[in-house]
């Protein structure tokens, strides 16, 4: 479960909400770390899996948007 800790709050809200749980923006990391552990349909191979698509993309995300930046300064 050590992997959850490496998420962001916005990579864990993500993953919450593709697990099909109810989630508010303004619960803590923590929140979001139990009740994802908690919900019956947690599976930690799955979920690791997951949340590492989801910091994948949102990391390919930030590079476009850098990269739009750069070529609109150009």
């Amino acid at each position: 479960m050590a992997y959850l800790a490496r998420g962001t709050k916005e990579d864990l809200l993500i993953l919450a909400e593709e697990l099909g749980l109810t989630v508010k923006k303004e619960f803590k990391v923590k929140q979001l770390h139990k009740l994802i552990t908690e919900s019956s349909s947690y599976d930690e191979e799955f979920t690791r899996e997951l949340l590492g698509s989801i910091k994948e993309e949102r990391k390919k995300k930030e590079e476009r948007e850098i990269e739009r930046e750069k070529q609109e300064r150009d």
